[in-house]
């Protein structure tokens, strides 16, 4: 029963999930400068299109193709998000040297490249560069020239030339103080004279007539830091996480065939193969996300994009068949144990307790949501906390940006039935079989409940190095996080049964989405926003509806609690 102080609990839940979520980007969003509305992709497109032919020449008919990703500086990102220096920086750099930007990589008809980097919100071009058909800079003396051929033999003149290219392209010559440095392509580095944000400087790329970049150069503490913490996921992810899947995916297949007397091989297999679907289309979606994890800034073919997405594609059967076997395992496990976590669809009122489960659902992820909030913030304030940027699932870079929630839909379904339904039940049989054994007798109501709150720990561990990955630096801030978060909805699943646990885990991420969408800027992503916070309410009425439908002649529902 969802009783009164459950309603409670939920209602504190959104408060602190507007004061330490919401609240902070309604005021970064109040002091931006400038207009906070960001460019749709066809938007942005279009602009560098026009940049094409007004800038540099071009004629519309000689472009033959244009791929548009969003690139983040995800290292200065993290540092001005460290050193609390974001706002700082976007009023005094952002307007010249955006940390994030549209790339348009267009391939001409001779064969070359000419890649613009746009402001998405003004649509100023920033940044710019000419690349041969091989992705060489070109040079003044035509295709596969010598890449130090525009700096010509006199470095004074080399530097004149780009002095006055930095002139031509609208900059203060005065305001940059060459560096007597250069690059492996040719071009001259020339430093900004102003005041650096906190350690942050600001560097210019010059080769005229080929190559005008910046680079925001940061301190190299912080760059062996960021490396050092990138090194540490990646070990954590192996060991903590892809080394426990596989185990997992063999002990599924075991415990689903061991006890296969308590369930059904039907269990699951409809929910493991909506979870296929649509993450391949979530990933498809998402092309443009594949192209910006290349760390070359060179165009991205086609090839490479499909091959990860064929990788992808593999990866994510392998993970709807490990579903798929942790529902029949798991499902086994918990009615050997005397528990019925998951009704049946043809069980009475099964439409009543799928809208009960959303409903509960929604007031769940409202006290996930709030738990969240507090243990984050006093992450930030115990470990110093920050988040970088990921471009790899940024809305800017899907197709569709409405799409973006089917990824809450399918993390609820996949992680609920592995690492709760399937976890908690294999890791309580086994701690409940070694105390019966020791104790040569059944464990107490209490022992018992005692064990299944251990039980809980290590799947909930090995769902949090899942998460390690992420943007967040200490990179165990995830892993404490969805540790205590794992424990939440482990405590759901048992206290209001497993359909309640997986809409409050897709609510959660949905909720997470949608805000997300609203801050976006895009100009349609505030109804996409909405439709994502709306989609678990959607989920759970059609399928009562389709429900009421097909199995009219069901027995009286069960009355709703």
């Amino acid at each position: 029963m969802f009783s009164l102080r459950w309603l409670a609990a939920s209602c504190l839940g959104v408060l602190l999930f507007i004061a330490f979520q919401i609240i902070p980007q309604l005021e970064t969003a109040a002091t931006s400068t400038g207009t906070s509305a960001v460019m749709d992709r066809q938007a942005a497109r279009e602009r560098a299109v026009s940049l094409a032919v007004t800038s540099f020449g071009v004629a519309r008919e000689d472009i033959q193709r244009l791929d548009l990703t969003h690139f983040s500086d995800s290292d200065a990102v993290g540092y001005l998000s460290r050193s609390k220096l974001m706002n700082a920086y976007d009023h005094g750099m952002d307007e010249r040297f955006p940390t994030d930007v549209y790339r348009s990589d267009i391939q001409l008809a001779s064969g070359e490249w000419l890649q613009l980097s746009v402001h998405m919100q003004t649509g100023r071009l920033v940044a710019w560069r000419k690349l041969g058909e091989n992705g060489a800079v070109w040079s003044r003396s035509g295709r596969g020239g010598s890449q130090n051929a525009a700096v010509g033999g006199d470095g004074s003149n080399a530097e004149s030339a780009a002095i006055a290219s930095l002139s031509r392209w609208g900059y203060e010559p005065d305001e940059w103080e060459p560096t007597g440095e250069t690059t492996i392509e040719g071009a001259l580095v020339f430093q900004s004279r102003k005041p650096p944000i906190g350690e942050a400087k600001v560097q210019l790329l010059v080769k005229p007539n080929e190559e005008l970049m910046y680079r925001i150069v940061l301190p190299q503490n912080f760059k062996n830091y960021m490396e050092r913490q990138q090194d540490l996921a990646s070990t954590m992810t192996a060991i903590g996480y892809v080394l426990p899947e596989i185990v997992l995916f063999a002990l599924a297949i075991v415990y689903a065939t061991t006890y296969a007397k308590f369930t059904s091989f039907r269990r699951g297999w409809l929910l493991s193969g909506l979870y296929f679907v649509l993450y391949v289309l979530f990933t498809t979606n998402m092309r443009a996300g594949f192209r910006s994890s290349s760390e070359s800034g060179l165009p991205v073919n086609d090839q490479g994009v499909t091959t990860l997405l064929v990788v992808n594609a593999v990866v994510l059967a392998a993970t709807a068949v490990l579903t798929y076997f942790a529902a029949v395992g798991g499902d086994g496990l918990w009615r050997s144990m005397g528990y019925s976590l998951w009704p049946q669809a043809k069980e009475p009122g099964y439409g009543r307790r799928v809208l009960r489960s959303m409903r509960h659902g929604y007031a769940l992820a409202f006290i996930a949501l709030g738990a969240q909030s507090i243990i984050l913030f006093a992450l930030e304030m115990l470990l110093g906390s920050f988040v970088s940027s990921d471009t790899t699932q940024s809305s800017y870079n899907m197709t569709y940006p409405w799409l973006m929630p089917l990824i809450a839909c399918c993390a609820g379904l996949s992680e609920e039935l592995l690492y709760r339904y399937f976890g908690i039940s294999l890791f309580r049989r086994w701690l409940t079989g070694m105390a019966g054994r020791l104790m040569r007798r059944e464990p107490s109501r209490r022992a018992a409940g005692m064990l299944t709150i251990a039980a809980m720990v290590p799947p909930s561990v090995i769902w949090a190095f899942g998460h390690v990955g992420y943007p967040i630096y200490p990179v165990y801030t995830r892993l404490i996080e969805l540790t205590l978060l794992g424990l939440l909805f482990g405590w759901f699943m048992l206290r209001f049964g497993l359909m309640a646990a997986i809409f409050a885990h897709i609510t959660l991420d949905a909720m997470l989405v949608g805000v997300q969408l609203m801050f976006d800027g895009l100009p349609y992503d505030l109804y996409s926003g909405i439709f994502s916070v709306a989609m678990p309410a959607i989920v759970g009425s059609a399928i009562w509806l389709l429900h009421r439908l097909f199995w009219r002649n069901n027995a009286p529902p069960v009355p709703a609690g």
